[in-house]
């Protein structure tokens, strides 16, 4: 376990030479080569930490990065959860691997060396950061930062929270302050002394600073990041606001331009470098401001300001144990200064019209540090530092000599145990100097290759390619390509790890890779990628795809949760299980695994696959003599050659991002809830940014309708008997908008109106029939148990034909709502006030109003995380909503 656990820290700084993507434009040719370059000329290193994709400083680092060649890294608690999504239906989990794959894409621009996240997991808007430590567990998630820090061993931390009510979100606070108890206890091995044991060591980053900081307060750095860089041509503000674009899910791509200026302003908390006053008029002295502007030797400061997060520090690679405060072993500084001259030889040779120059003095460079790790093998801070440059070197001679390594798979979709997968593996040499002694092969992360897939070339000129056909074999045993994380309940706050030495990582490692190596000026080098597969997204051309694992039979239940009304007798449930074939031609049989006292029609069903990609879906009704109010569990299981298969996915496939699988039981869960609704209801939906509450109001037995813009243009919309609009569709249909006087109308000649939680898009002066006030920064409640007042006990709407009380505001999950109104006309009826801890009472999260004949209804509660669960109350209200027009000679129940 030591041994593994030890790893860790090895896979995640290596992960990225495995699984990398194709770099962008401006990380190739002399553009990419200059940008390595730079990092080779420092030691400068710096961890940003925040709670959340987005929240992260994406022109600070990409400045750090990609203008001073800091080593970057970006610690994010959580994945963003329980944000809502704004290209599709996901939530929860699924919208975490969303965010995580679009951090990522934003990451590439900002520059960034190493992405880390905790275990914790994002459980909605918080108000309090006692709550965010309480739900995580402070000590569990600060062992997790102390232990990602004494991993990557960063010169600085800056954390972008200031750990108080300044940065407003619960998680907010609560990143700000992990970050100073982790920069305060990593370097003592008496904390969390089992990471030491498993072969971490301590470390105590030299600086700590906060953002978040205004100008007009006690700031000691700022930063103005829409300095302009050459070889981006772009600010690096600007550019890292392309970045920030591709988080869609939570800006739908729309950024906004960076000002003239984009100043930042940061304040130091503790450092263990000694700043003096410079009592002088001199500026801080610095070490080769030609080409490394980062460092500083002379540890002056006037009035306490600095002019880099560097400052007092000496980022030069011969200056690495004087940085440290450690006294030098014998020899060191002379291995040190040899590497250092090697990348000044390198940095006086490159060419911007022939990057490949600087080779001979980079090949020098790497063989200085390799023969310097194993003669500072007694130094573990030195290696690790040297293990860097290593890394660095080989990456800049990649770069210089335009090295391109692709693998792709001749497979139409993923792979599955006992296939065997055809690669073919190209590497290409853009550079005008040869390399030497072409090796390409295939590498797995659980060894399955055999001893066939390795080739080898004399030779490679310039700009030309070597190509190669590989394969492997999957094995039976191989596992599937899957979070390694992931939680039993989504009421859990943390994730559960499913394998330790992928612990931290954005995700796994991919299932296989292909690594080429040559040599080069007499060095051995490397490049790895992973093997891809081509799939088409006509008429834009293909899309690279990650070659993943899945299983030969993949099996999906809708829906996965249902409810069945006590009201009357027994209702079927309509399930449905789509098959999809990922294998060759297979036949075999499904059925469902039934509880006591009940029963599928049909029993079981025979199904037949003659190639990969066929889907096949079989419908069953289940019935039970009697349903009480529990809950009950329905799996289906497919059977081929006696292989049982009962899982299934969701593949979270979005345009620039990589395709994952979030895998589910192949099972519907089935509740019984106590709620009565109006017989024989028409309900017309208007989706916005995608909910699953049409599947939950067709769970009470109404008839639903999707309504499209001719439905909302010339549709007859008398004869619905409810309307309702959907999570934030003010803000991305504008048919809505346009024909929003027709829903009107349609109220005000007796219909019933619901318009769920939506965003500032909703001007109630212009949408609504009377006004109201609904701002960007409208309030919500967050604490999805916070109390409630009935404020309208006598209305209908709580009577029939459901009796709603408190109860029914129990057990909800994530959240009460969002975005209520902050005022309303007289017209309007509050129907119920909630509030989180420290909050004002709500009352504008439930209005209601009679327009004509009809009635209007805002509902800004949670409806689309409560239905998707099998919330009882959620039902009984949305079940009371729905009646509201044909409410008359009902009788109240429960």
């Amino acid at each position: 376990m030591r041994c593994l656990l030890a790893l860790i820290g090895c896979a995640v700084l290596t992960a990225a030479a495995a699984s990398a993507p194709a770099p962008l434009a401006q990380d190739k040719g002399a553009a990419g080569t200059w940008q390595r370059l730079l990092k080779l000329q420092t030691t400068a290193s710096v961890m940003h930490t925040t709670a959340h994709p987005d929240d992260e400083h994406g022109g600070m680092l990409a400045q750090l990065s990609r203008g001073r060649g800091a080593r970057v890294s970006l610690l994010t608690l959580t994945r963003g959860e329980s944000g809502d999504n704004a290209i599709g239906p996901e939530l929860f989990d699924a919208v975490g691997l969303i965010r995580t794959e679009e951090l990522l894409m934003a990451g590439r621009h900002y520059g960034v060396d190493r992405q880390y996240f905790t275990t914790a997991v994002d459980y909605g808007f918080s108000k309090r950061l006692e709550e965010a430590l309480v739900k995580w567990g402070r000590d569990d998630i600060l062992r997790d930062v102390v232990r990602i820090i004494r991993i990557d061993r960063p010169l600085v931390v800056v954390a972008r929270f200031q750990g108080n009510e300044r940065d407003g979100h619960g998680n907010h606070q609560a990143a700000g302050l992990l970050t100073q108890d982790a920069y305060r206890v990593a370097g003592d091995p008496n904390v969390y002394p089992e990471q030491i044991r498993d072969g971490l060591r301590p470390w105590q980053p030299l600086k700590l600073y906060i953002g978040g900081v205004r100008e007009n307060e006690d700031w000691t750095v700022r930063i103005d990041s829409n300095e302009y860089s050459p070889w981006l041509g772009d600010s690096y503000a600007g550019f890292a606001r392309t970045g920030l674009s591709f988080q869609r899910s939570q800006n739908g791509g729309r950024v906004l331009a960076p000002a003239t200026t984009s100043f930042a302003y940061y304040k130091r908390l503790a450092g263990t470098v000694r700043l003096k006053p410079d009592t002088t008029d001199n500026a801080p002295v610095r070490l080769r401001p030609d080409t490394d502007p980062t460092a500083v030797v002379s540890g002056f400061s006037r009035t306490g300001k600095e002019e880099s997060f560097f400052d007092g520090i000496d980022t030069t690679l011969p200056g690495f144990f004087a940085a440290l405060g450690r006294a030098e072993p014998a020899g060191a500084r002379e291995l040190l200064v040899a590497i250092d001259n090697h990348v000044k030889d390198a940095v006086r040779a490159f060419s911007m019209s022939d990057p490949s120059a600087c080779l001979p003095a980079l090949a020098r460079g790497l063989a200085a540090t390799r023969a310097a790790i194993a003669k500072l093998a007694e130094e573990p801070d030195a290696i690790f530092a040297l293990r860097i440059k290593e890394e660095q070197f080989a990456d800049a001679i990649n770069a210089a000599l335009g090295i391109e390594l692709t693998a792709i798979a001749d497979v139409p979709g993923p792979a599955v145990r006992g296939q065997r997968v055809a690669v073919t593996a190209s590497l290409t040499n853009h550079g005008t100097s040869p390399i030497e002694q072409v090796e390409m092969a295939i590498v797995t992360a659980s060894e399955w290759h055999g001893p066939d897939v390795k080739v080898s070339d004399a030779s490679l000129g310039a700009n030309a390619t070597v190509r190669r056909a590989l394969s492997v074999a999957v094995p039976d045993d191989a596992p599937y390509t899957r979070p390694y994380f992931g939680r039993a309940s989504i009421q859990d706050s943390r994730y559960s790890i499913r394998e330790p030495s992928h612990m931290f990582r954005p995700a796994a490692e991919p299932a296989v890779g292909v690594v080429a190596s040559y040599d080069a000026a007499g060095v051995r080098v490397e490049i790895r990628t992973a093997v891809q597969r081509r799939e088409p997204r006509l008429p834009y051309g293909e899309e690279m795809r990650e070659l993943m694992i899945v299983p030969a039979v993949a099996v999906n239940v809708t829906p996965r949760t249902a409810i069945v009304p006590l009201a009357g007798p027994p209702r079927p449930v309509e399930a449905r299980v789509e098959l999809l074939n990922n294998g060759g031609a297979c036949s075999g049989s499904l059925a469902l695994r039934l509880p006591a006292g009940w029963s599928s029609s049909p029993e079981r069903v025979a199904f037949n696959f003659a190639r990969a990609g066929e889907r096949s879906t079989f419908a069953f009704r289940l019935t039970a003599a009697a349903v009480a109010a529990r809950e009950y569990r329905v799996e289906a299981v497919a059977t081929v050659d006696g292989r049982a298969y009962a899982e299934g996915y969701d593949v979270l496939e979005h345009r620039d991002l990589e395709t994952r699988y979030l895998y589910h039981p192949a099972a519907v869960d089935i509740r019984g809830v106590d709620v009565a609704i109006a017989p024989s209801l028409k309900v017309g939906y208007v989706m916005g940014i995608g909910d699953e509450v049409p599947a939950g109001i067709a769970q009470l037995g109404v008839s639903v309708t999707l309504l499209g813009e001719q439905d909302l243009a010339h549709g007859d919309l008398r004869q619905y008997d409810a309307i309702v609009t959907g999570t934030r569709a003010y803000a991305v249909r504008d048919d809505l908008k346009t024909y929003n006087q027709r829903l009107l109308d349609y109220v005000k000649a007796g219909g019933n109106l619901i318009v769920l939680y939506n965003t500032q898009e909703l001007a109630p002066a212009q949408y609504a029939p009377y006004p109201g006030v609904l701002t960007a920064t409208a309030e919500e409640v967050s604490e999805e148990d916070s109390p409630v007042d009935i404020l309208a006990p006598a209305h209908r709407v709580l009577n029939v034909p459901n009796r709603i009380t408190r109860a029914d505001f129990e057990n909800w999950v994530e959240q009460r709502g969002s975005k209520f109104w902050s005022a309303w006309d007289r017209a309007y009826t509050p129907i119920i006030a909630t509030h989180d801890i420290g909050q004002p009472w709500q009352a504008g999260g439930w209005l209601m109003a009679d327009y004509g004949k009809g009635h209007y209804t805002y509902f800004a509660y949670a409806f689309h995380r409560q239905l998707p669960y099998g919330v009882a109350g959620a039902y009984r209200i949305l079940a009371n909503l729905l009646s509201l027009g044909r409410s008359e000679g009902l009788g109240a129940r429960g």
